[in-house]
């Protein structure tokens, strides 16, 4: 059978990351050489429902110890501070850049991965980029998520992998990427608290090596509406094959660009089917794991009417936005839940 995979739970970390930008356009190169990015503080509230995350840069996720199998975890809510930035390059010929950071575009897609990578103008062909990814911020999981009544220990998650997006395909709005990723746990101890066998310990075991291919098309609408619908695919070959499966889902992102104010609404609906039934005895009388995966996020962004800057950016402007992201599993241990709310300044360079 076709191993089936699914965006990985860090996701619901960092939903409240959503970006001040469009979806798509992600390769876009300025017309003007030298320097240029963003650094973008905020401060939030976060409230998450999850059994697997433990701590993420720093902030505690779950709670521990736990008193069942047979249910999701209580919510845990968190203030959190974070400062994703991205310092790039263009050179004199403005057709190559060269960046480091975390892109606009992975914010929008919920995630907080860094990358060191390259972008190309090739003619008529388009815009390219390639770049390196690893884990932008320490995550720690539980190295055995499913101790009861006892307090569980931590271990670091990591994560590398590669990214080509191929932009402004043949002069149209349309766009492809693929993503090859390597994500380990350090200390991987799933079902040795239950005494299960060695063969059914390794059916939970996290580690994956997830390829994913996703494709968007770019809608300008007079008056600066912008209507991005993307549709994506995720298979998250985990070791463990109760933990491996495929995921679909569908983004529909509605941006208005004004000035001074700039507003991003986003919705999505994804599913995710599993491998192999999961050899715990209290999930056992389920079949194959299967997760309905729900979003909505809300961004809002004011240009200060004062003019106000950061050495010499362009005026910062003022941001909320807030999120809701649900992963509803058939085995409610798997469920996962986040409310965030966020507040910052976004500047540009």
């Amino acid at each position: 059978m076709m191993k089936r995979n699914t965006v990985i739970s860090i996701c619901f970390v960092v939903v409240l990351m959503l970006a001040a930008n469009p979806a798509g356009a992600v390769i876009f190169i300025p017309n003007q050489a030298g320097f240029s990015g963003f650094v973008r503080p905020g401060v939030g509230v976060l409230d998450i429902e999850t059994n697997m995350v433990a701590e993420f840069a720093g902030f505690k996720l779950s709670s521990d110890p736990i008193s069942s199998l047979t249910e999701s975890n209580d919510s845990e809510t968190t203030g959190i501070f974070l400062i994703p930035f991205n310092v790039q390059y263009t050179f004199n010929n403005l057709k190559t850049q060269v960046f480091l950071g975390t892109l606009l575009a992975d914010l929008a897609r919920f995630d907080l991965v860094q990358q060191l990578g390259v972008k190309q103008k090739i003619g008529s062909l388009g815009l390219l980029q390639v770049g390196l990814q690893r884990s932008g911020i320490v995550t720690e999981v539980w190295e055995d998520p499913y101790v009861v009544n006892t307090e569980r220990s931590t271990t670091d998650r990591n994560l590398t992998g590669v990214q080509l997006v191929w932009d402004k395909i043949l002069g149209s709005d349309l766009e492809l990427s693929l993503t090859a990723r390597s994500i380990e746990i350090d200390d991987e101890k799933s079902g040795q608290a239950l005494g299960l066998s060695a063969a059914d310990q390794g059916l939970l075991e996290r580690d994956s090596d997830q390829k994913s291919i996703e494709a968007l098309y770019v809608f300008k609408i007079e008056g600066g509406h912008v209507l991005v619908p993307s549709v994506k695919f995720v298979a998250d070959d985990r070791d463990g094959d109760a933990r491996a499966n495929d995921a679909y889902s569908f983004k529909l992102t509605y941006s208005y660009l004004g000035d001074p104010l700039t507003v991003f609404v986003n919705g999505s609906i994804g599913k995710a089917e599993y491998d192999e039934v999961n050899p715990i005895p209290d999930f056992s009388m389920t079949k194959e794991q299967e997760d309905d995966i729900y979003g909505v996020g809300l961004t809002i962004l004011y240009t200060n009417p004062w003019g106000w800057s950061l050495w010499d950016s362009k005026p910062m402007r003022f941001y909320v936005e807030g999120v809701f992201l649900e992963r509803d599993a058939n085995i409610d241990f798997y469920d996962e839940k986040v409310v965030s709310t966020t507040a910052g300044v976004f500047f540009r360079w």
